[in-house]
């Protein structure tokens, strides 16, 4: 299983009492092209400038893996402010707790949750032009569908996930048609998964021909790029999907 990255997050901002009309909240502004996990680096953008920062990082299983702390004497010299935090090698965050404060003692506590997982699997093979699971490829999904359990038993326990599907298809054929027939795939596999009685919410997505694994000519058939993704993020987060996803702008669609 693979790492990717979704976002969601939760504000707090804390004004103390005396005076709180003569002093402006500290609104914070994030996205995941400022976070790095791997170098454990947090860039943010508070609204006004801050006097110091804290951060927690938080396991799947709900312990602590490492924090951080930061003072600022002055602004940077961009709009986004850092702060870094110890970890240990080969964990995975679930949740990042980061609270920045100004020098007039007004602080925001932020919840983060910069997590996601990309379930490795065998692809399913459909014959062409088809969207329906023949023989013995249930199998595979079977086997998929253990792993997403899996996930869903550690993180299930601290939060609410949701299941993503993208169907993707090779070049052959014409972009439209292809757009339609990886939906109806991946809608084929999420209603495979519900028939086997998975409970998270599952939605889906056709991206056609628009997010190859292997780029080719128009008109080719390539096996590789017959596939569909299965990741794991929680739920009321954004799609947990980058480059050239966001490009190519499917309509994401639960699947009842």
């Amino acid at each position: 299983m693979l790492r990717s990255l979704a976002l969601l997050a939760v504000a707090i901002v804390i004004v103390p009492s005396a005076a709180a009309d003569k002093r402006a909240p500290v609104h914070v502004g994030y996205d995941l092209e400022h976070l790095d996990l791997d170098k454990r680096v947090l860039e943010f953008r508070p609204s006004r400038p801050i006097r110091e920062a804290s951060i927690v990082a938080i396991a799947e299983d709900g312990t602590e893996l490492g924090r951080g702390a930061a003072s600022y004497e002055r602004p940077p010299a961009g709009a986004w402010w850092s702060i870094t935090w110890s970890q240990p090698p080969d964990t995975r965050v679930l949740m990042l707790k980061l609270r920045v404060a100004a020098a007039d003692g007004v602080a925001t506590n932020v919840d983060l949750v910069p997590w996601s997982v990309t379930i490795e699997h065998d692809d399913v093979k459909f014959a062409t032009d088809s969207a329906a699971i023949e023989g013995d490829e249930g199998a595979k999904l079977d086997a998929s569908l253990a792993k997403i359990q899996d996930v869903a038993k550690l993180a299930g326990n601290f939060m609410k996930l949701t299941l993503y599907v993208a169907g993707h298809t090779d070049t052959v054929g014409t972009a439209a048609r292809n757009r339609k027939l990886s939906l109806d795939r991946a809608m084929a596999i999420a209603r495979y998964f519900r028939g086997k009685k998975l409970a998270m919410p599952i939605v889906v997505a056709g991206f056609g021909e628009d997010v190859p694994r292997v780029k080719t000519p128009d008109e080719t058939d390539e096996p590789r790029n017959r596939r569909a993704d299965y990741v794991i993020g929680p739920q009321g987060g954004a799609p947990p999907f980058k480059g050239a996803y966001t490009k190519a702008k499917a309509e994401w669609k639960p699947v009842r």
